[in-house]
């Protein structure tokens, strides 16, 4: 019997020492893929090529693109990597941030935030018609 080829991990890049990557890493790991967690801000090195990875996702944080920490500029710089290689690459929030950076847009502070919620019924039977 042929032995099954398993997925080259994903990289997933966090910015807090306890954060973890949720609902992103359980869906990826139920679709068969590992997961190469790095905290570059507590020292763990980005890899200098993904080859050996299906692709890579940033997470967010308290952070900012234009935070003027040393692994921040590391993290923007790094991103050209997916991008050369051609991999998946997703960011999320601070990890958009840096991508719009990396690509030369501007990021900025927005001068008010508003937090807002929705309870959405995807689950409730329609009403019962007269």
């Amino acid at each position: 019997m042929p032995r099954r080829r398993s997925k080259a991990p994903i990289l997933i890049v966090l910015h807090q020492e306890h954060s973890t990557p949720g609902r992103v890493g359980r869906l990826l790991t139920e679709r068969g893929y590992r997961l190469d967690i790095r905290r570059p801000r507590f020292g763990d090195p980005l890899p200098e090529t993904l080859a050996e990875h299906t692709g890579a996702v940033i997470f967010g944080g308290p952070m900012s693109a234009n935070d003027p920490d040393d692994f921040v500029k590391t993290e923007i710089d790094w991103i050209d990597v997916p991008l050369r290689e051609n991999k998946p690459f997703l960011g999320l929030c601070l990890g958009a941030q840096m991508m719009a950076k990396h690509l030369g847009a501007r990021v900025w502070r927005i001068p008010r935030v508003e937090l807002k919620s929705a309870i959405t019924p995807c689950c409730r039977p329609p009403p019962a018609r007269p």
